[in-house]
């Protein structure tokens, strides 16, 4: 699946970063595959394009294992003091 945004505010590529202008764009590459052993992976592949502040495209890729039901997360409530 391939998702496009335009229109972004200006801001920062990262905290304390790379500027980015309102011309910017982000394309998002979302890939789901099984590996051989049937683990099953989400790959997010982001791109990041400014024709003001950026000579050529920012890439960075997130991978996630999906874990079993009843996996190892167990989430709680918040406490307060």
């Amino acid at each position: 699946m391939k998702v496009t945004t335009s229109r972004i505010r200006a801001g920062y590529l990262k905290k304390n970063g790379v500027p980015l202008s309102a011309s910017a764009s982000v394309t998002e590459y979302y890939h789901r595959f099984t590996a051989p052993n049937g683990d099953v992976w989400l790959t997010v592949v982001t791109e990041v394009t400014d024709p003001e502040n950026l000579q050529q495209p920012y890439v960075q890729s997130s991978h996630f294992k999906k874990l079993p039901d009843g996996a190892a997360l167990k989430p709680e409530p918040c406490s307060t003091r």
